[in-house]
């Protein structure tokens, strides 16, 4: 069965520009790619041939969802389009594909749900048997920057958010206003992390508390770092435009404080792919 890369795009703070170069560099390193599908807020977009542009469901095609915590990415993994239990690789628009999308959609032939991990994420045997024991109240919610899914799969997010089903007895917990919460909430049973010698978040990754953490994270991690398909850049102060404007050597800081040099030894040799993913 075919791979598909799924991209949303809404209002304009994100452009066609975005979603064609990562159409581009899917394409361009992923031969197993069998299809593009756009969900979009309208559908007059000049959006790459190879793509196919496809309308955010109705009813979550509301300002309500796109603002927030995005409950509008929560209607992903429904896409009548698709044949049901296509393998999907999801990417937030500030991203950069470096690599074979072909091994994100691999891993969904051990689970039907992978997400990028975060702190508050532990997605393993122990944190299932307290979202079980405690009926759902603790969970863990990892990233929404990448997921790698299987299209429909028995129970998924969409489903389960139009099917009202009720977090803590309650149909209107703020989880329900968080894609991460409700996403992590609903499928905690079956979501993994993604590994993270495939996907990262840049400033998780490749930024340290202090800069000499960060070069002795390099130097760990520098092996692994080669094997890396995606690099998604949240957080205001890492975002695209700014990494493709630093100088060599240059200090970055995102919002937390976490901080590393732009150079080739702190970015384990990846500068040169960054940029060229990142640029359209």
């Amino acid at each position: 069965m075919g791979r598909y890369l799924i991209l949303m795009v809404w209002g304009d703070k994100y452009g066609d520009a975005d979603c064609n170069r990562l159409i581009r560099d899917a394409y361009a390193n992923s031969s197993s790619i069998r299809g593009v599908i756009v969900l979009s807020d309208r559908l007059n977009r000049v959006i790459d041939s190879r793509a196919t542009l496809h309308p955010i469901v109705a009813d979550f095609d509301t300002p309500a969802f796109k603002s927030g915590g995005l409950p509008v990415k929560i209607s992903m993994f429904d896409i009548d389009v698709l044949p049901e239990g296509a393998p999907c690789v999801y990417v937030d628009l500030d991203s950069a594909i470096i690599g074979d999308l072909g091994k994100l959609a691999a891993l969904t032939r051990s689970g039907p749900i992978w997400t990028l991990g975060t702190f508050r994420a532990r997605f393993n045997l122990w944190a299932r048997i307290k979202w079980r024991l405690t009926r759902g109240r603790s969970y863990g919610a990892g990233n929404s920057s990448a997921i790698a899914f299987r299209n429909r799969f028995p129970g998924n997010p969409t489903q389960k958010f139009r099917g009202h089903a009720p977090i803590f007895g309650n149909h209107n917990d703020a989880a329900r206003q968080n894609d991460d919460r409700f996403i992590g909430w609903s499928c905690q049973d079956l979501i993994r992390p993604i590994p993270t010698d495939l996907a990262v978040r840049f400033r998780m990754e490749f930024l340290a508390p202090t800069l000499a953490l960060n070069r002795v994270k390099a130097r760990a991690r520098r092996k692994r770092r080669q094997h890396l398909v995606l690099v998604t850049f949240d957080g205001d102060l890492t975002k695209p435009e700014t990494i493709c404007a630093l100088r060599d050597n240059e200090i970055i800081v995102d919002h937390h404080g976490r901080r590393g040099h732009w150079n080739d030894t702190e970015i384990s040799g990846l500068r040169a792919r960054l940029y060229a993913g990142l640029q359209d």
